[in-house]
């Protein structure tokens, strides 16, 4: 799988350069279906294609496309394939991202790239990070409703003995309570049995550290799995908002990526619900105070005067139309579908993207969880 984060979320907000393409389709993890992967996404370049050919001139478009092209037959590529596939190209840049996310066939062509979909990956209800840890490995995977994928992990240590190296004379750390009433104990080999704790916390700082650079202001939840003394110490240290609560507790490094999510996905549920109910509560007391919004060209207008707090847009909701991103008038040229061409932008898209950019925040919530039939809800600043 490959990480994406809200860096490279704003990576694409502000890459400048139309044409912008984005395609998103669902993949077949299976080897069995590698050859259905390749043949979906070349329908996505001849849709693509289309869509290039009604609004640009091919001197400009044929240099993006040709390495896509090639990307076809590459044989290699689609031997290795998450749930989703979603990629990005311009004259200013090209992306691909391999995503635990099955997305809806999706193929956008207009002057910025279309990222609602990846709102619902970093901020949705079905997305969360499982932290494994013990002294000889840690690991991070990315959840779902579906399972786990683990995540390379890049500033991280992988084990006790690469955190503190040379500090650690022998890594070895056990750990026993002597009665119910009496807290933990611990029994190290370094220098001093007293110093067990102090070597764990510097273990868990560049942990926690590493873990604050690659997620940045990610929301999803996070669920620690560790034997149960490692929990205390972890989140007495954390600066990670975004830690769950609750955790998994036992020596998990056995445990199958199955039985890790069957163990994360109630505590995740229960975080997501939560954080869901904040939102909604917090639409509440605006709305008493007259605070809110509902119809789309005002809080389009609204949103690039910054006044947008909170954005919260229907995830199957599509309004296709022109919106000028300097005074936010919004022209609907159709409700629903895919991309009609002559440069229609998704507008619930750009309008996250707006919210975004100026310091806001945007959710994408399933229907029976907005607080609007009209596709949109904004909480005014």
């Amino acid at each position: 799988m490959d990480y994406f984060g809200k860096e490279s979320l704003r990576e694409l907000l502000l890459s400048d350069g139309a044409p912008a393409v984005s395609v998103y389709l669902p993949m077949e993890r299976s080897s069995t279906g590698r050859e259905a992967n390749r043949l979906r996404f070349r329908a996505a370049l001849t849709e693509a294609r289309r869509l290039l050919e009604e609004d640009y001139p091919a001197d400009l478009y044929a240099p993006l496309l040709q390495p896509l092209e090639r990307l076809v037959d590459d044989q290699d590529y689609w031997l290795y394939q998450t749930d989703g596939l979603a990629l990005f190209a311009s004259p200013a840049m090209e992306r691909r991202y391999r995503l635990p996310v099955p997305f809806e066939e999706l193929v956008v062509v207009g002057p910025t790239f279309h990222t609602r979909p990846l709102l619902d990956l970093l901020q949705g209800p079905e997305h969360y990070w499982l932290l494994a840890v013990s002294q000889k490995e840690v690991s991070l995977m990315h959840g779902t409703a579906r399972g786990l994928t683990t995540v390379d992990l890049a500033g991280v240590p992988q084990s006790l003995q690469a955190a503190l190296g040379a500090q650690l004379v022998r890594p070895s750390l056990t750990y026993h309570s002597p009665s119910a009433r009496s807290g933990p104990v611990f029994h190290g080999y370094g220098v001093g049995k007293d110093d067990s704790k102090p070597e764990l916390e510097k273990f868990f700082r560049q942990i926690d550290a590493g873990l604050h650079e690659l997620l940045g202001d990610d929301v999803a939840p996070l669920i620690l799995a560790a034997v149960d003394y490692y929990h205390p110490i972890y989140r007495s240290i954390s600066r990670l908002d975004h830690l769950a609560p609750e955790g998994i507790q036992g020596n998990v490094s056995s445990w199958s990526d199955e039985r890790l999510h069957e163990a994360a996905w109630p505590l995740v549920r229960r975080e997501v619900e939560r954080k869901q109910q904040l939102a909604r509560d917090l639409w509440e007391a605006a709305y008493k105070k007259d605070k809110t919004e509902s119809d789309l060209s005002v809080t389009a207008r609204l949103a690039v005067g910054g006044r947008v707090r909170l954005l919260m847009t229907e995830r199957d909701r599509r309004f296709w139309g022109m919106m000028d991103r300097h005074t936010g008038t919004v022209e609907v040229v159709r409700e629903s579908g895919t991309d009609p061409g002559e440069n229609a932008v998704e507008l619930l898209d750009e309008l996250a993207e707006i919210v975004i950019l100026r310091g806001g925040n945007a959710l994408v919530l399933a229907s029976d969880q907005m607080p609007t039939t009209t596709g949109v809800a904004a909480v005014l600043r």
